[in-house]
C-alpha cells in the first residue's frame, strides 16, 4: 500500500491495556494517558474507569484539548466484577446492567463517542436462545440510556467462546444476528472486533468479517496465543511477534486487506483501529509503542 494510512484510519490504542495498572480505574491515569494524547501517531483511544474525580477532570480535558477520538471501554469493568447481561438469574443481569450504566456520566464527561460492552458468559446450546433473547434486553436498555444520557452509541465487542473469556458473543453469526436485531431499534449500535479474539475462535480474518461486515464500526488490533502450555495461553494481548504468538506482520497485513475487501476501509471513511496490546510485567510501555508502529509500518507498506 503506497497511500498513507492517515487516509483510511485512525490509529487509537486501548490505554487500560497498554498501561495495566490502570485497568482497575485507579494509578497514575493522567501521567500514563498524557503519553499516548501526545504522541501524533494516535488519533483515538479507548479509555476505561476512572474513580478519582479530580484525574477524571484532568483526562478529560487532556483528551478534548489534544483532540482524540475516545472510545469508553466497561469490558475490563464486566470482566473484573464479573457482569454478565445475558445472565439466567434476573438479579444478577439486573446487577451488571445498572453497574454498566453508572459508568454513562463518566463517558459523557470523558468526551466518549462510543460505549463498548461484552457479553456475558456463553452457556450450552440448548440454553443459547433464551441466554441471546436476555443479552439482546440488557443491549437495548444500555443503547437507550447512553443515547438519551449522552447521545452515545453502544458498540458490541466480539471475544471468544470456548477458549479463555468463552463469551456468549462468540460466533460472528450470532454476532451478526444480535447486531442486526439491536439495529431495528437503535441503528447507531454496532460491533467492535479484534484481531487477537479472531484466531482465538478459530476463524481467519476473509472467513470472519464477510458475517459481520454490515454492523462493524470498529476493530483493535492485537496479539494472542492459542497454544495449549504456552504461559502467555489466551486471550493475553501480548506484544506482535513473540514466540508461539498468533499474530504478527502477515496476520496484520492479511487483517487490513480483509478490511479493504469489505468495504470497512475505504476513501471517505476514518474508522477507529485501535491497537491493543498488554505491556508486559517489567517492560517500559514504550516498548511495545514501538512494536505496533514498526508492526504497522511492515504490515502496511509490505502489499
Amino acid at each position: 500500500m503506497k497511500d498513507p494510512w492517515q487516509k483510511y484510519m485512525q490509529i487509537g490504542i486501548v490505554h487500560p491495556m497498554l498501561f495495566p495498572e490502570c485497568l482497575g480505574g485507579e494509578g497514575p491515569l493522567l501521567d500514563t494517558l498524557r503519553t499516548i494524547c501526545l504522541d501524533p501517531f494516535f488519533e483515538a483511544v479507548d479509555v476505561g474507569v476512572m474513580h478519582d474525580n479530580h484525574q477524571r477532570a484532568e483526562c478529560a480535558a487532556l483528551l478534548r484539548d489534544t483532540r482524540m477520538t475516545v472510545t469508553f471501554c466497561c469490558q475490563p469493568v464486566q470482566l473484573l466484577q464479573g457482569l454478565d447481561i445475558n445472565h439466567a438469574d434476573n438479579a444478577e443481569r439486573q446487577r451488571a446492567v445498572e453497574a454498566i450504566l453508572r459508568l454513562i456520566p463518566q463517558a459523557r464527561e470523558l468526551g466518549a463517542s462510543r460505549f463498548a460492552v461484552m457479553s456475558g458468559k456463553n452457556v450450552p446450546p440448548e440454553k443459547r436462545r433464551l441466554a441471546i433473547e436476555r443479552l439482546i434486553e440488557s443491549l437495548e436498555r444500555i443503547c437507550q440510556a447512553a443515547w438519551e444520557e449522552a447521545g452515545m452509541p453502544v458498540v458490541l465487542e466480539i471475544f471468544d467462546y470456548d477458549v479463555d473469556k468463552k463469551a456468549l458473543i462468540g460466533p460472528c453469526s450470532l454476532a451478526a444476528e444480535v447486531a442486526g436485531r439491536v439495529r431495528a431499534d437503535f441503528p447507531s449500535f454496532g460491533l467492535m472486533h479484534d484481531l487477537s479474539h479472531i484466531y482465538l475462535c478459530h476463524e481467519t480474518p476473509s472467513r470472519h468479517f464477510p458475517a459481520i461486515r454490515e454492523h462493524l464500526v470498529a476493530v483493535h488490533l492485537g496479539n494472542s496465543v492459542s497454544r495449549p502450555g504456552h504461559p502467555l495461553f489466551g486471550d493475553t494481548h501480548p506484544p506482535f511477534g513473540i514466540e508461539g504468538g498468533d499474530c504478527d506482520v502477515p496476520q496484520v497485513r492479511d487483517f487490513l486487506k480483509t478490511l479493504f475487501d469489505i468495504g470497512f476501509l475505504r476513501p471517505g471513511r476514518r474508522p477507529v483501529v485501535g491497537f491493543e496490546v498488554r505491556t508486559p510485567k517489567g517492560t517500559d510501555p514504550h516498548v511495545c509503542i514501538a512494536n505496533v508502529k514498526r508492526t504497522l509500518a511492515q504490515a502496511w507498506y509490505d502489499w
